[in-house]
């Protein structure tokens, strides 16, 4: 199957699938579709970016802060993840989800699954659609901006999760340049009554609440977590209350903690 004749899932504003399209007829008529990106950086704070082969669909040849492309109908968004960072630049990593943004313009109108991972390379492009991959700190980053384009959609959805790299946005002056990631939690949670290998609704109703707002779960044989930014906290915890308490909970655990960015 060629890349024009994928299967994409069509969506609308609130992330509901209208239809199952083929990715040239996506294309054709700028339908709003689901999206990943992975934000990569190495450990001592640089952020990788890459160049488009001039063979891509939309914005050929032109610059990308992150790895990431069109999620395929059917597929895990965090599998997604995995796959563009593997495509893109050769990197087997487990990337942190942090975040939804949207994007809309003439060539792409997207909702994307935003992602971070840290990795020092060696970033080997395996797919052809990346040509040209480049680590930069934040300087660089800006001199390369005033003589390269770089994807409309990446600056507007990721840019803001990278502070030091945005000339709009001022960095912590003790940051001293380096990046700083949107800060995330880990929320773990267990609901009662609990009937081992036999969970009901009030425990499987919550997770799937969670996956169809894009938020990935981890599900144990004791409890469940995710990991989310921090401003989603609130809706995260919220709808693991409301469903549970609706399908029948009697009790319910949450535990947040911080990750370090």
């Amino acid at each position: 199957m060629g890349a024009d004749d994928e299967r994409v899932e069509w969506v609308d504003d609130d992330d509901r699938v209208i239809g199952v399209v083929t990715r040239s007829t996506m294309r054709a008529d700028n339908l709003l579709h689901r999206s990943v990106a992975v934000i990569v950086t190495t450990s001592d704070g640089r952020l990788v970016v890459q160049r488009r082969a001039d063979h891509k669909d939309v914005y050929p040849g032109w610059w990308d802060i992150g790895a990431g492309g069109v999620v395929a109908a059917g597929e895990d968004r965090a599998d997604a993840a995995r796959r563009e960072l593997a495509e893109e630049l050769g990197v087997d990593a487990e990337p942190v989800f942090v975040g939804v943004g949207r994007h809309d313009d003439e060539h792409a109108r997207e909702i994307c699954w935003i992602y971070r991972a840290v990795c020092d390379g060696p970033f080997l492009p395996a797919d052809g659609e990346v040509v040209e991959i480049r680590v930069v700190d934040a300087d660089e980053f800006t001199a390369l901006r005033s003589t390269v384009s770089f994807l409309p959609g990446s600056l507007a959805v990721l840019l803001p999760h990278l502070a030091p790299f945005d000339a709009t946005r001022s960095c912590d002056a003790g940051a001293e340049r380096r990046l700083r990631c949107v800060a995330v939690q880990r929320v773990e949670f267990t609901i009662e009554p609990f009937v081992e290998a036999a969970p009901g609704d009030h425990v499987t109703a919550p997770v799937e609440a969670l996956r169809s707002l894009g938020v990935e779960v981890d599900v144990g044989p004791f409890g469940s977590s995710c990991t989310v930014a921090s401003e989603r906290v609130g809706d995260v915890v919220a709808t693991i209350s409301r469903i549970a308490v609706e399908h029948g909970a009697t009790h319910i655990n949450i535990d947040i903690e911080a990750v370090d960015a």
